[in-house]
């Protein structure tokens, strides 16, 4: 059985698919973010880690532009990455 397009639902390609899944993340990370005293830190830690993760397997796939405000997956992963490291630091911190 073949795919076809349709003007509700266009093919994407595996790089498009993932892309668009991290962009979701990318959107509730960014969400926690601005809403940190709201939400609990380990929201933003995982929402980072999730999109560090789609972002590394849509670039796999060939993905060189994404929606998010950063435009590039490298750029977009890197600053999951020290929001990442941030909130595990404090999280660690803060335990202590």
């Amino acid at each position: 059985m073949q795919q076809t397009a349709s003007s509700d639902h266009p093919l994407l390609s595996p790089a498009e698919k993932y892309e668009r899944l991290a962009f979701t993340f990318c959107k509730m990370g960014t969400v926690g973010l601005m809403a940190w005293a709201l939400t609990p830190p380990v929201f933003v830690l995982l929402v980072a880690l999730a999109a560090i993760g789609l972002y590394g397997k849509a670039l796999t796939l060939g993905l060189i532009r994404s929606r998010c405000f950063l435009r590039k997956p490298l750029l977009i992963m890197a600053f999951w990455s020290v929001v990442a490291v941030a909130d595990a630091t404090w999280l660690v911190w803060s335990r202590l």
